[in-house]
């Protein structure tokens, strides 16, 4: 008998074309090359004995697929997608998948969909890989899987995706900036904020907050010139210190 993809991955394929119908599919892939049927894999039909585990059925069937990660659907990516599937299955909504690959991480069932570094030899960048649960009730579950419920964010995808944006180097970069750009001014009430850095010069009653970068500005400017005023004192005492001993009657 032919090999055939379990019931539950049919319907994440399917899924996904309808949330993007105009998606890229040549890096979709169910079966797995000549790499992977001569290792373990889930990509090998689970009759050979080349996967992770088998099933209680005796149908030669596939416990992984992989997806495209170029989906061409404004507003939609595979990072979107996988946060989506993988939430579901943190907060307990789904459990028929094993492991979700996708980016260089890893989220597995085993360790509660953390994330961690994959360090494989496919970096998984052009697409995103889905293992399949072995038992019966997970392999056969068709329901939906999350992606084409409304597009409103929730918010722990919202959470999740500013979380690993604010991580990023070029999260950090933004939100420095931003900090350092920020200034509160007045509130409603004609109240300067507490935590706001108040101007210190002559035009504070029209402008009574500065940003952070301008007061750190001044502050280095305001530290080199107590510094060089300093050495310029300490200068001056050693000057003194030298003429008084000079002039010093003997003793």
């Amino acid at each position: 008998m032919a090999w055939i993809l379990v019931a539950a991955l049919r319907s994440l394929f399917s899924e996904f074309n309808k949330r993007a119908p105009r998606r890229r599919k040549a890096s979709d892939g169910s079966i797995g090359n000549q790499a992977h049927a001569v290792e373990e894999s889930d990509h090998n039909p689970d009759e050979t004995g080349l996967t992770p585990t088998e099933d209680a059925d005796s149908i030669d069937e596939v416990h992984a697929v992989d997806v495209d990660a170029d989906l061409r659907e404004p507003g939609w990516s595979m990072d979107r997608c996988v946060q989506i599937i993988v939430n579901r299955h943190r907060q307990g909504l789904d459990d028929r998948l094993e492991y979700v690959i996708w980016n260089r991480k890893i989220w597995a069932r085993s360790w509660g969909w953390t994330a961690r570094a994959y360090h494989g030899d496919n970096p998984h960048t052009g697409h995103a890989h889905f293992s399949a649960r072995y038992t019966t009730a997970q392999e056969n579950n068709t329901r939906p899987w999350g992606l084409l419920e409304e597009d409103d964010v929730t918010k722990s995808e919202f959470i999740s995706w500013m979380t690993e944006w604010a991580r990023s180097s070029a999260g950090r970069d933004a939100l420095a900036t931003a900090v350092l750009a920020y200034d509160p001014g007045k509130d409603a009430t004609g109240k300067v904020p507490g935590a706001a850095v108040v101007n210190p010069n002559d035009d504070a009653t029209t402008n009574p907050t500065v940003r952070p970068a301008w007061a750190l500005h001044r502050a280095v400017i305001a530290s080199n010139v107590g510094h060089d005023i300093r050495n310029r004192v300490d200068k001056l005492q050693t000057g003194v210190a030298t003429l008084l001993q000079r002039s010093a009657p003997p003793s």
